[in-house]
């Protein structure tokens, strides 16, 4: 099914995954002057870190919603963003544009991966930088996620396997963006219990929200008792609940063209 990102409130989602962002400009190597691409941009976390270390960058995002909220963003930080409509699987950009493109956990719901990819490579200069976060299994949030995706029929094998970051490497090389590296991170996410935790995304969380419109009633009840079970037991000590999650950052370059002999 078909996601729409402007549904709700994912400003709340972004806010806590901000920290994540900074961490993927830095793996991208990002400084002044440069020319970067956003790739689902959200609500601008990624762009306007990178436009504060002094690049220039464009933003996209399929979601006119979140692109009027990235705007609405880069315009009260004076920064330096041009945000447009655009998916990821055909991009609006020539050639080797861009000498950075960074992807905050966005990348991950392309619907053709490989063709995703390949755009983000074909879109770098060559020596440029591609950086990418994905989610890593474990912790709470992924069981109460995996709960919530019982609801849909099962993908299609062979599915993108985004959680995997040596996959992720090989579909880099193969658009043309060898010898990928891997960071390992993890996020602690807090709320005051798990029921708060689960009434904030099914209120506010675009994915949540769609799904609990399609569930009806008493498939939504199965996936609250199941998420509530699911977030339970990954609490960790602490006031209030508390779970981690891992995520990766992922950063290759474009191969530059051999040498001429």
């Amino acid at each position: 099914m078909e996601i729409d990102w402007g549904d709700g409130d994912y400003a709340r989602t972004a806010a806590v995954l901000a920290p994540a962002a900074e961490v993927l400009v830095d793996a991208a190597g990002i400084g002044a002057g440069d020319r970067v691409l956003d790739v689902g941009c959200g609500t601008g976390n990624a762009s306007l870190a990178a436009a504060a270390r002094g690049a220039e960058v464009t933003a996209i995002d399929p979601s006119p919603g979140l692109v009027a909220l990235a705007r609405e963003r880069a315009e009260a930080a004076g920064a330096s963003v041009r945000v447009a409509v655009a998916s990821a699987g055909a991009l609006p950009c020539g050639d080797g544009a861009f000498d950075a493109v960074v992807s905050s956990f966005a990348v991950i719901f392309a619907p053709d991966a490989e063709a995703a990819v390949r755009e983000i490579v074909r879109v770098v200069r060559p020596g440029g930088a591609v950086a990418l976060s994905t989610w890593l299994p474990g912790g709470g949030i992924q069981a109460a996620a995996e709960v919530l995706m019982s609801l849909l029929p099962p993908r299609p094998e062979p599915r993108p396997r985004w959680d995997d970051p040596e996959w992720i490497v090989d579909l880099l090389a193969r658009a043309g963006a060898p010898g990928g590296g891997v960071d390992r991170r993890t996020m602690t996410f807090t709320a005051a219990t798990p029921d708060a935790w689960f009434a904030e995304h099914e209120e506010f969380h675009p994915v949540w929200r769609a799904l609990r419109r399609e569930a009806g009633p008493e498939a939504w009840a199965r996936v609250r008792e199941g998420s509530l079970r699911a977030l339970a037991a990954h609490d960790e000590p602490g006031d209030g609940y508390r779970t981690t999650s891992g995520y990766a950052v992922i950063r290759s370059e474009r191969e530059k063209p051999a040498a001429a002999a």
